[in-house]
């Protein structure tokens, strides 16, 4: 695994090594005959989207995709331009240019089709380098070319993003352990803040710090703390906090000498915050009538029963159990009732969601589970037309909650403050 400081985007002009792998592809939908080919230097891998085998590829690598059968237009509007999407193992989707933006953990870049727009040759064909960030977490993805010309064209072809591809655990004196502030224990809860404790490397080294999420996500530690100096003894000691917004499961933490090249890896899980339902109040969240609940939905929360005019904190955990904060809306003050909108859109997983809702003052807290589905599999681009041209308008995204941090929680992405 690289550290932090070593990441560096590779040129997309870059040459792949030999020995690349023929990808399966697949057709899009519209009976279309454009063609989606992926070239990836490591083989093969099980995707359980398909079921079958599909390329395989490692973190910071770079693969080609080759699309090809696409239209080749007459007239001043030369050929056929082709939108670039990715759909990752968690069903959520990103234009190209947002997929190569993502931080590992809000992941909330504008998915704008603005720089995921490309020019196919005078034969319909387009090749793509691209490059696979360590914000991109292990599994199956599906990778899209969607045609704008007239009559759309779209294919789609799987990868795999699969562990490994960097060195393991080096020997030597070196070692690493990461416990509960306080307690000599490997687990902890969202919130809490943990000690990571290094013993062996070299007297005043540096050593760069990250940690590997339960999908395989990297995330580097806040800033001014990626990197720290060890003791003359070769010790360092360090903290990092666990908040709402990090998902629970198993994580890795990696230590890694600069100048003595010593790599050492620690265990970690996090666990969710207990939260216990109270009092009479209710909630319930809806979607319009005769429709599903796709990406892209408005979903309606409507709350009853709170205390009249008190403000009600809401906050929304996901699949995967991060938590995500909304602003705070307020009971009226006649019936202690409230309805907002949740706009949920592609860049959030698939998966059975938990709203939850409490009252600032009479703290009473109520559940409402719903499940988000997939969406069509491509980002929306209505700023383009094949008579009009590229107008350079990005999409504009829902007015998504997550944007608009809870006001009533200093930490923007997580719990209310008990």
């Amino acid at each position: 695994m690289l550290a932090p400081g070593q990441k560096r985007m590779f040129a997309l002009a870059c040459s792949l090594a030999l020995g690349l792998t023929l990808a399966v592809f697949s057709y899009g939908a519209f009976a279309s005959a454009a063609r989606v080919t992926i070239y990836t230097p490591q083989g093969t891998a099980f995707c359980a989207r398909s079921g079958g085998q599909a390329p395989a590829v490692f973190q910071t690598q770079i693969f080609l995709v080759a699309f090809d059968y696409f239209r080749v237009l007459e007239g001043p509007f030369g050929p056929e331009q082709i939108t670039v999407d990715i759909t990752f193992p968690d069903g959520r989707v990103f234009t190209y240019s947002a997929s190569q933006a993502l931080d590992g953990v809000i992941d909330m870049p504008v998915n704008s089709p603005v720089g995921s727009r490309f020019a196919a040759n005078g034969a319909g064909q387009l090749s793509l380098n691209v490059q696979v960030p360590g914000t991109w977490p292990y599994g199956c993805y599906t990778i899209t070319g969607r045609g704008l010309a007239g009559a759309i064209h779209t294919g789609s072809a799987n990868f795999v993003v699969i562990p490994g591809g960097q060195p393991g655990p080096s020997g030597g004196p070196a070692s690493m352990r990461v416990t509960r502030n306080g307690v000599d224990a490997a687990e902890a809860q969202q919130g809490d803040i943990v000690e990571v404790d290094g013993r062996g490397f070299v007297g005043g080294e540096l050593v760069s710090l990250w940690l590997t999420a339960p999908d395989g996500t990297v995330l580097d530690f806040p800033p001014g703390q990626q990197v720290v100096q060890t003791t003359p003894a070769g010790a360092f000691s360090t903290s990092f906090q666990f908040e709402g917004k990090n998902p629970v499961g198993d994580y890795i933490f990696t230590a890694l000498g600069q100048t003595s090249g010593s790599r050492v890896f620690a265990g970690f899980a996090l666990r969710p915050r207990p939260v216990q339902q109270s009092g009479p109040a209710q909630l319930q969240v809806v979607v319009p009538f005769d429709r599903g609940s796709p990406q892209r939905t408005v979903f309606y929360a409507n709350g009853n029963l709170f205390w009249p005019g008190e403000r009600v904190d809401i906050w929304l955990t996901l699949p995967d159990g991060a938590v995500r904060g909304f602003p705070s809306p307020f009971a009226d003050a006649v019936a202690g009732q409230f309805m907002v909108e949740l706009a949920l859109d592609e860049r959030l997983p698939t998966g059975f969601y938990q709203l939850t809702a409490q009252g600032a003052e009479s703290r009473q807290l109520v559940i409402a589970g719903f499940t988000l589905e997939q969406s069509a599999g491509t980002v929306p681009d209505p700023g383009f037309s094949p008579e009009a041209g590229l107008d350079n308008n990005p999409a504009t995204p829902p007015d998504t909650p997550f944007n608009n941090p809870n006001p009533a929680n200093p930490d923007e992405y997580g719990n209310p403050d008990e």
